[in-house]
């Protein structure tokens, strides 16, 4: 057998088998209870809490930033794509004064990790070498800010394809959906928690729910019957309210294969 038809069967089969984990990933999901609950057509205020585990889920110490990449677990999640490489110049300053924030509030180091195959990092900056500037990024910003820095492979994925059905804007700084095993699997991007702006989402969501519209994730699957919803935890109504119209805006070129709903999480419980 010559090399280039070897070559060309070894990628057919890694198409099927990657075909064949999404479409796995695809039936799973779509038991999930707020997934069977959203596209019977329920709004997720005054019920999301009445799902086991929604209580312990959002009252949890964060302590680990991943990038937004639903395959990366590495502790109690907050998410930013890339960690926060699609940032500009001021976003990356509060980012890493709200890091530093977190910390000393946690009294220990956070975890900041950096992953294999990360597509922000291949976006900002294209090229074989994209997973090193990835790296490189999340190690700076650990040591600028005094915490820890964590390299994931592949092999640590929860996931070995993007299998998100939801990209969920956390806003509360303490909802630990990644962990909750009741939540759809997510998108995170927990900017607004971070107080990194409107700029900042108008770049980060329309990329993540790219990924997950394309055939790097569920793709074709996604349909007006079974959308891709970006789910809002928010803090109070004005918050929620200007979030919704913040991701009509941005992503109504993705048409009606995105909705968007969310709901006030509950005030914080204290010990």
């Amino acid at each position: 057998m010559n090399l280039e038809k070897e070559l060309t069967m070894k990628t057919h089969d890694h198409h099927h088998d990657q075909t064949e984990q999404l479409n796995a990933a695809w039936e799973k999901s779509q038991q999930n209870e707020i997934i069977e609950y959203l596209n019977a057509g329920g709004k997720l205020a005054g019920q999301i809490e009445k799902v086991p585990g929604f209580t312990e889920a959002l009252n949890r110490q964060l302590d680990t930033l991943d990038c937004s990449d639903g395959r990366v677990v590495s502790g109690a999640k907050m998410g930013l794509a890339g960690e926060g490489i699609v940032a500009d110049e001021k976003e990356k300053e509060i980012l890493a004064a709200e890091l530093i924030r977190r910390r000393e509030e946690l009294g220990r180091k956070l975890t900041i990790t950096g992953h294999e195959g990360c597509g922000a990092a291949a976006l900002m900056h294209p090229g074989p070498d994209s997973d090193k500037y990835g790296y490189q990024g999340a190690e700076q910003l650990a040591t600028q800010t005094g915490n820890e820095y964590l390299a994931v492979s592949h092999a640590e994925f929860k996931s070995p394809v993007h299998n998100e059905r939801a990209l969920l804007l956390e806003c509360t700084g303490r909802f630990d959906a990644a962990n909750w095993e009741n939540f759809p699997p997510q998108f995170i991007s927990s900017a607004p928690a971070f107080k990194l702006g409107d700029a900042y989402l108008k770049k980060e969501m329309p990329a993540l729910t790219g990924i997950a519209l394309s055939d790097h994730g569920l793709g074709a699957r996604f349909t007006v019957e079974n959308p891709f919803y970006i789910i809002i935890s928010a803090n109070d109504q004005t918050e929620l309210d200007h979030l919704t119209s913040l991701a009509e805006e941005t992503l109504k070129d993705f048409g009606n294969r995105v909705k968007i709903d969310g709901f006030i999480a509950p005030a914080e419980k204290k010990d």
